[in-house]
């Protein structure tokens, strides 16, 4: 009896299942992937007319199914024949009034817009790849700019410091001691807020703080800077993201959509966030720099 429950199940009633076992509601849902809470409620009634077109039903499911631990690529080969095809076939209403004759039909070549439409699929693809490669250039190119100015600035040090110790060694070595009583002194720290566990304060960080976000499962996470969003994603399992904060950065807020399983080190240094072991899994920690 088990057996023929699990062939006749849906995939709506499937992902509905799999949501639920994580303890996750439509609305956390709707956070964590940033699909419309409408359009989630209707894969889960199989109601897939009320998506955008065809090609957003099998990628909204593929998105539903990964956040809550399932296969995407196996749940949409599994239930191929319950989902709408990417490319479908346009069905003319009044086929009498509109349909020319056969004859005409078989000689008429397909229409430029016919065309367009049958490669629509793959433009969208195409564009989304070429603006994750644009994003992931810009990151790339920020976090070099930022580690060449720090590069900059020590080697300026350097050469500011040995002129000095030309003109004066007393003054040099005096200088020596007190810079290195000063960095040993200016300790990166970061304590809570009073007893908060979502607000946070950084002493002695650096200039361009470089942030490290890693996940063991996948975690939708946003980061906001004196509030202007400076990234938000989807990490997959084991997956990771660099980022460089900028100089003026004094108020930082994290939104994690699965805090148990996302870490966060700034500057090579562990930020624990979670001290209290909370087990909530949507969570918005506030960090402020000073």
């Amino acid at each position: 009896m088990s057996e023929n429950n699990e062939e006749t199940t849906t995939i709506g009633a499937r992902l509905k299942a799999a949501r639920t076992a994580k303890g996750l509601t439509i609305d956390d849902l709707q956070q964590i992937t940033k699909i419309q809470k409408r359009y989630l409620i209707a894969i889960e009634d199989e109601q897939f007319d009320k998506l955008p077109g065809d090609f957003y039903v099998r990628a909204f499911v593929k998105q539903y199914a990964e956040t809550v631990d399932l296969d995407g690529n196996a749940l949409l080969e599994e239930y191929r024949d319950q989902l709408p095809s990417v490319h479908t076939e346009t069905i003319v209403e009044n086929v009498d009034e509109v349909q020319p004759s056969r004859v005409a039909s078989r000689e008429q070549p397909a229409s430029p817009a016919s065309r367009v439409r049958n490669y629509l699929p793959t433009i969208i693809v195409t564009a989304i790849v070429v603006l994750i490669l644009l994003f992931i250039w810009f990151m790339a190119v920020r976090t070099h700019a930022g580690s060449s100015s720090s590069t900059s600035a020590d080697s300026s040090s350097v050469q500011v410091s040995s002129s000095k110790k030309q003109s004066s060694s007393s003054k040099a070595s005096s200088s020596a001691k007190s810079s290195s009583k000063a960095s040993s002194a200016k300790e990166q720290t970061i304590k809570a807020n009073g007893s908060s566990d979502t607000a946070y304060t950084l002493t002695n960080g650096a200039d361009k703080n470089k942030v490290v976000i890693k996940s063991t499962k996948a975690a939708w996470t946003s980061v906001t800077t004196n509030g202007t969003q400076t990234w938000q994603g989807t990490l997959k399992a084991d997956g990771s993201h660099t980022l460089t904060l900028p100089s003026n950065a004094t108020t930082v807020k994290f939104q994690f959509g699965n805090a148990t399983a996302t870490t966060v080190t700034i500057n090579g240094k562990a930020f624990n966030f979670n001290p209290k072991n909370s087990t909530s899994q949507v969570r918005t920690i506030t960090l402020t720099i000073k």
